[in-house]
């Protein structure tokens, strides 16, 4: 139980830094939804952020995972220093041919005037793959503070930039206070949205200056015989990560191409993505918690694999990982209206609420799936991630295709349940057969569907009072995770 304990406490610390990023990124959804109430202005920002998404994985080339492979087998300074060469020279390489074909680019993404954000997000890139392996060896030497306190730094300053960039310097002018002249001579009203990418460029250089150090601890280095082995298992990896993009990132994509003309009266498909995008990101909650584990599970399932009771150990890590996203799968699905009105002040974004419970579930799996590849990473075997990925991928491409001409981007978030649940169940069966660890798949299995016939039925339950619906529904939320603690105490106090 003391590495579970262990785990647990890398989990909150991660969790927290994500957390407390994630609110400051979401006290920015009230300003961008009221400063741009045309949904076709945070559609294009959608879609580029998503182009960069699928991008990343590219500059970052499966090294992350390949470097807690050999780091824990083999020398870790060698490993370091050769992972994080080839990221940097992958890093350099793309974001200077983004740069030069930045106008060809952005043409083809179908955002013509935005080659200048184009060239920023390559800088940004530029930096994010930069920084990629430093960050894996400060998750591997547990330095999960360090980590967590960057990333705080690095999201405070973008927040604080685009607050500055979007309302304080605006503010400013139009009042006519001291400064407000020279604000006037530089700012530019017509950069709108601009602001947004600028700011997280500002804030990605300061990022590099504060863990300067750790890039500066790597050693330039070409070792063709240390970096083959690497190479070899990160490539699969490479395309796990780039077919598990597309999952995650292509509805954003397709719903601009393939939604009919006037599907939503009066909407253009911009500005749908627009506004799926701003409901999207009310699933972040579950991602949180999903990618907090991830920072920490990774290292800790590496580092405890050749213990014998490992199985045993990774089944109960899973149970409570699952109990955790449930309760999160309920608390935001429960009272999805009360969020909604916090934090999506325009009511054109509040349309689409009811995909949150359904992008929830999505994701759910999607964090089911995630803890049964560690089988295929711990064996050697990541051929099969990019299999499990790619046939995802193939549900994403053909479910959306398929379905948003028909229901809109229903589609999309009913394609996202389909395809991480078929990758979980595909993985699990074969990763049964090649690592077998003891998952108790039947009472969690009981756990989601009870948590779905409660969400689905506190979404048909509304009280006219906007204010006593929401009272009523966290009076509920809080009752289950009262009934939970209690149905699971005895099993944590028998651990």
């Amino acid at each position: 139980m003391s590495k579970i304990k262990s785990l647990a406490s890398q989990t909150a610390i991660y969790g927290i830094s994500s957390i407390l990023g994630r609110l400051l990124n979401y006290a920015l959804v009230p300003i961008h939804t009221d400063l741009f109430p045309n949904p076709d202005d945070l559609g294009v920002v959608t879609g580029l952020y998503a182009y960069t998404a699928i991008f990343l994985v590219l500059y970052t080339f499966g090294m992350e995972t390949a470097f807690f492979r050999f780091a824990t087998k083999d020398n870790k300074e060698e490993t370091y220093n050769a992972t994080a060469s080839f990221v940097v020279l992958c890093s350099t390489a793309l974001s200077i041919l983004i740069i030069i074909f930045s106008d060809s680019l952005a043409t083809w993404a179908g955002y013509p005037t935005a080659s200048n954000l184009v060239t920023w997000l390559a800088i940004i890139l530029w930096i994010d793959g930069l920084l990629a392996i430093p960050f894996a060896r400060i998750r591997l030497e547990n330095k999960a503070k360090l980590f967590a306190s960057a990333r705080i730094i690095n999201i405070i300053i973008n927040v604080g930039l685009q607050i500055l960039f979007l309302y304080l310097i605006p503010l400013i002018i139009s009042k006519g206070w001291e400064g407000s002249g020279w604000l006037e001579s530089v700012y530019k009203p017509d950069l709108g949205i601009g602001y947004i990418f600028l700011a997280n460029l500002i804030a990605n250089i300061l990022l590099l200056a504060i863990l300067g150090k750790w890039l500066l601890k790597v050693k330039l280095t070409f070792n063709k015989k240390k970096l083959k082995p690497i190479l070899i298992y990160a490539s699969p990896i490479l395309l796990t990560g780039l077919a598990g993009m597309l999952n995650e990132q292509l509805d954003k994509i397709l719903i601009e191409k393939f939604l009919p003309v006037n599907f939503y009266d009066g909407i253009t498909s911009t500005a749908a993505v627009g506004i799926y995008g701003q409901t999207f990101k009310l699933s972040i909650f579950m991602m949180l918690a999903i990618q907090a584990f991830r920072y920490a599970g990774e290292p800790f399932f590496f580092s405890n694999a050749k213990d014998k009771k490992a199985p045993e150990l990774f089944a109960k890590i899973m149970h409570y990982f699952v109990l955790l996203s449930l309760l999160i799968f309920l608390m935001v699905s429960i009272n999805v209206e009360l969020i909604g009105f916090v934090f999506l002040r325009s009511s054109a974004y509040r349309s689409a609420l009811y995909l949150v419970p359904i992008l929830l579930l999505g994701k759910l799996f999607y964090g089911i799936y995630m803890n049964l590849s560690i089988w295929f990473k711990l064996t050697d075997q990541t051929m099969y991630g990019t299999y499990f990925s790619l046939f995802g991928a193939a549900i994403t491409i053909v479910g959306n295709i398929l379905l948003i001409p028909i229901i809109g981007y229903t589609g999309s978030a009913i394609t996202s349940v389909l395809c991480y649940l078929c990758m979980t169940i595909i993985c699990y069966k074969i990763g049964n057969k090649k690592y077998p660890i003891p998952y108790n798949f039947k009472i969690l299995s009981v756990y989601i569907i009870i948590s779905c016939i409660i969400a689905s039925g506190t979404q048909l339950f509304k009280l006219e009072n906007f204010w006593l619906d929401s009272i009523v529904k966290l009076a509920i939320s809080l009752s289950i995770v009262v009934f939970i603690y209690l149905v699971e105490k005895p099993k944590l106090v028998r651990n």
